[in-house]
């Protein structure tokens, strides 16, 4: 692409952005920051990233990793080095090629890649050389690779891109945006225009649906459009469980959380709240098939004595109902009485998860694509930062996790996870619940959304090229 095709093509553009053809506008709440991938941190930010930006690697329609920009890739023996080459003839939306220049930027910039020394081969190879063996490393190269000098000199809503849509134009009231339009002026693509329209609150977006202002819209509420569908998705990438404190000495016996656990009819409790999880590394190549995730027993009514335990759950209706279901089968089944203590959402980080301030807790947690679950739950993890929500410990499942960041195969990997998951399953750090519904609600006319494997809340787009605009009588 030359640099007179980047301006004839950027003109295309604007013109798709102004002019009448066929759109999606997806109603929003709140307000845009950045769309470079080093500094997305909104939900809105980080899937226009992902559209407007493509990285070394991506994820598929059915959650594989598969190349984007890599061509060839590499491994050393040590399993220290990746040496990986992009292809040929890929370019910015300005027309300059994308080089290893581009790529040497993006990872000083993007904090998962921090510690990362980076190499230029050529002007299309990088080598990467990992402080220590880490086998997740090319999932974290699924982040949008950026021109250099892209945070020096860009517009943060308006960059220079790479993905099949562009920024076409940003529309402001004063300091505020209200509508961001995104053009794809290539491929066989039906809708030409995604436009994301911005609301102050979850009220006015409603209202917008119910004028006919958008055409869809997300919401964690249930609602009663008449003239919309409810694509109602999992989010895969967060899981909700309830944690025992393992310091807590009331919850240090093992029968007992097996106990708590059995007695819950899984099913019937998620039915309205999302899919099961399944363990740790849940819906996963990596999940073991072998074991029982829905423990439930019909008639336990075992009588544990006087215990008593604090269940600590973010403060709202639907998080407290759920406590009330837990609460009720807890006493009914085994005479264990809870307390539901109900936690300010301004205040769950500093005054709860930070201090590990709770013996039992209701919370969603979200983990990667990537089996990898040291982080969340490796012995080494249980104070803050780290994500061991549960303060467990235990030799083998600390052994398996770091033998599972060591190995490079699949086949390999699935054996030390397999005794990782085995392990959780046996000691009960947790009670896994629900991976939670999004709704996402879209106007009939919008055809051609279908089922994908929804990870996170960007995924929803990951069909969009199917999507088109049909005519209702």
């Amino acid at each position: 692409m030359s640099i007179i095709q980047a301006i004839i093509t950027s003109i295309v553009a604007f013109f798709l952005a102004i002019f009448p053809v066929s759109t999606y506008t997806e109603g929003v709440t709140g307000q845009p920051s950045s769309f470079f991938p080093s500094q997305t941190y909104q939900q809105i930010d980080k899937t226009i990233s992902k559209l407007i930006y493509r990285g070394l690697f991506k994820y598929d329609i059915y959650g594989a990793l598969v190349p984007d920009l890599a061509d060839t890739w590499t491994l050393s023996d040590d399993g220290i080095v990746y040496t990986i080459k992009i292809k040929d003839n890929q370019y910015w939306s300005n027309g300059r090629p994308i080089t290893s220049d581009d790529l040497i930027y993006t990872s000083f910039k993007v904090p998962d890649l921090a510690g990362v020394a980076t190499d230029r081969v050529d002007d299309l190879t990088v080598r990467y050389t990992l402080p220590n063996k880490y086998s997740p490393f090319l999932s974290l190269l699924t982040e949008g690779v950026m021109p250099s000098n892209t945070e020096e000199n860009q517009s943060p809503l308006k960059p220079v891109s790479s993905g099949d849509f562009r920024v076409g134009r940003v529309e402001k009231n004063g300091d505020l945006v209200r509508q961001i339009t995104l053009v794809n002026n290539h491929g066989a693509q039906s809708i030409k225009k995604l436009v994301f329209r911005f609301y102050a609150n979850e009220e006015e977006l409603i209202t917008a649906a119910k004028l006919g202002e958008i055409d869809g819209l997300m919401s964690n509420k249930n609602h009663d459009f008449e003239s919309f569908e409810n694509y109602k998705f999992p989010l895969q990438g967060i899981y909700y469980a309830i944690y025992f404190n393992l310091e807590e000495e009331v919850l240090q016996d093992v029968s007992l959380r097996s106990n708590l656990e059995r007695v819950l009819p899984l099913e019937d409790l998620i039915v309205n709240e999302g899919i099961s999880v399944q363990g740790a590394i849940s819906r996963s190549l990596f999940t073991d098939t072998s074991l029982n995730y829905d423990k439930h027993v019909e008639g336990v009514e075992l009588d544990l004595g006087d215990i008593k335990i604090t269940l600590s759950i973010p403060d709202d209706d639907d998080h407290y109902d759920f406590a009330k279901k837990l609460q009720s089968y807890w006493r009914e089944e085994l005479g264990v009485e809870i307390v539901i203590r109900r936690i300010a959402s301004e205040e769950m980080m500093e005054k709860v998860i930070i201090p590990r301030n709770y013996e039992m807790l209701l919370f969603g947690q979200e983990v990667g694509r990537d089996p990898d679950r040291y982080v969340n739950w490796h012995s080494t993890q249980a104070s803050w930062p780290g994500l061991n929500l549960s303060n467990f410990n235990h030799i083998r499942a600390d052994r398996a996790l770091e033998e599972g960041r060591n190995e490079n195969t699949n086949e390999s990997r699935v054996i030390h996870y397999n005794e990782f998951q085995k392990v959780i399953s046996s000691q009960v750090p947790a009670i896994f619940l629900y991976h939670p519904y999004m709704n996402y609600y879209v106007k009939h006319y919008i055809d051609g959304v279908g089922e994908k494997y929804t990870f996170s809340n960007y995924d929803r787009f990951l069909d969009f090229s199917n999507w088109s605009r049909v005519k209702i009588n």
